[in-house]
Order: structure tokens, then C-alpha cells, then sequence
């Protein structure tokens, strides 16, 4: 008896410290799980509203010209897509090479928005940015170690790095120039610059929501 209770007591032992070797590793697998599952679900969605604003540019015919007017013509796009903006749809596909990441992102930052991926800074969920094209502040938050974990590795972006936003309505590309740890509460992060700027936050040291993580990129490409 004692045996086996002392076998049972050493494989619970075992299975613990595998389970924080995979969380310290991988993230958390079970609730990376349910995120994959929302993922694939957004992506139908975001397919759809991309198919329509497909459609809709063959009506239009061939789109060009110069950078300033099709930068006109993506804020004009953007104002039009913002309108139909609800909490919780999918709104585009954040891309990042230097870290391997491809993930929908959803409009707003609430506990059950960020569960099923990154986040879209809204006025819903508190505090309120800008769209891609839009010339203004663009904030994206994520999660460091649970819900498929896709801002783990943010601290690893150096100046220079891409990220993509893939909009129905346009590609945008930005450039990364800094990163800084912050309180949660401090919002200076948001401030306004003469360019577009991206924002991408997450807790920061991971396992810990003492800080935050704010990595910036500034706008240097866009195409319809």
C-alpha cells in the first residue's frame, strides 16, 4: 500500500513539474486549445468580409496613382470599414516574420476578447484607437503565456522588424523603432506622433501583469 501510494505521489510529482516545463516552454496548452478553435472560427468570418470588399473593388475597376492619393483613398476605405466595426468581430491578420507569428485580430480588449486572440484597443473595452490607414494611433494588445500566447515573444522585435495588419479594405506595413516597459495605467504609450503609429502591448514580466510590454512601429508602407 504505502508502495503504491508513494508511486501515485511521485508520478502526480512528475506530471507537475512536465506540465510547468511545457507552460514555461510552449505557453498553456489547454487554454491555447480553445483559442485555436476561436481563431479558426474568425478566420471564416474575417474570409467573408474579405470576399465582399473583394467584390466590391471589381465593381470599382483598377485602383492606383500616387502614394498621397492612395493614401486618401485607404483613410476614406478605413472610415467606411469603422463604421460597420462591431466588439468582438474579426477585423484583420496581424503579421509578424521575425517572431513567426499570423494571427486574426478582433475588435476590442476585454477578457473574452483577448481569449480568442489579440486585441483591437476600442472605445467598448475602454480606451479608444484608430484603425490602419487612418494616420493615427493603432494599439493591439495580446497575451504572453495563456490563450495561444501570441505576444510571448514581442520583447524579441528589434528596430527594423516588420509587422503586417492585412485589412479587407488594405495591406499595411510598419516599421519597429523602440520598446518600453511600462505601468498599466500609464497611457502616455497612446500619445499621438506626426506619423501612424503602432502600438503592441502585453503583460510584462511574463507570468506576471505588474507591467506592460509596449513595442512601437511606425507606418512605411501601405497598399490597397
Amino acid at each position: 500500500m504505502r508502495r503504491r501510494i508513494g508511486l501515485s505521489v511521485l508520478a502526480a510529482g512528475i506530471a507537475l513539474i512536465a506540465w510547468v516545463g511545457v507552460t514555461l516552454v510552449w505557453g498553456d496548452p489547454f487554454t491555447s486549445l480553445y483559442t485555436s478553435h476561436a481563431q479558426h472560427a474568425l478566420s471564416r468570418e474575417l474570409d467573408r468580409t474579405d470576399a465582399v470588399w473583394r467584390r466590391a473593388d471589381r465593381r470599382a475597376g483598377p485602383r492606383g496613382g500616387k502614394r498621397d492619393e492612395v493614401a486618401a483613398l485607404l483613410r476614406a476605405r478605413a472610415l467606411r470599414f469603422e463604421r460597420r466595426l462591431r466588439d468582438g468581430a474579426p477585423i484583420g491578420r496581424i503579421r509578424i516574420p521575425r517572431i513567426h507569428l499570423e494571427m486574426v485580430v478582433i475588435e476590442g480588449t476585454s477578457t473574452d476578447d483577448l481569449e480568442k486572440g489579440p486585441g483591437h484597443y476600442d472605445a467598448a473595452t475602454g480606451v479608444d484607437t484608430s484603425l490602419p490607414g487612418m494616420g493615427a494611433v493603432i494599439a493591439i494588445a495580446g497575451h504572453r503565456t495563456t490563450f495561444l500566447h501570441p505576444f510571448r515573444h514581442i520583447d524579441e522585435l528589434r528596430p527594423g522588424d516588420k509587422i503586417y495588419l492585412e485589412m479587407p479594405y488594405g495591406t499595411f506595413r510598419y516599421s519597429v523603432y523602440f520598446q518600453r516597459v511600462v505601468v498599466p495605467t500609464d497611457w502616455s504609450i497612446l500619445r499621438p506622433r506626426p506619423y501612424e503609429k503602432l502600438v503592441l502591448t502585453a503583460c510584462h514580466p511574463l507570468y506576471s501583469a505588474s507591467h506592460r510590454l509596449a513595442v512601437f512601429a511606425r507606418l512605411e508602407g501601405e497598399a490597397i
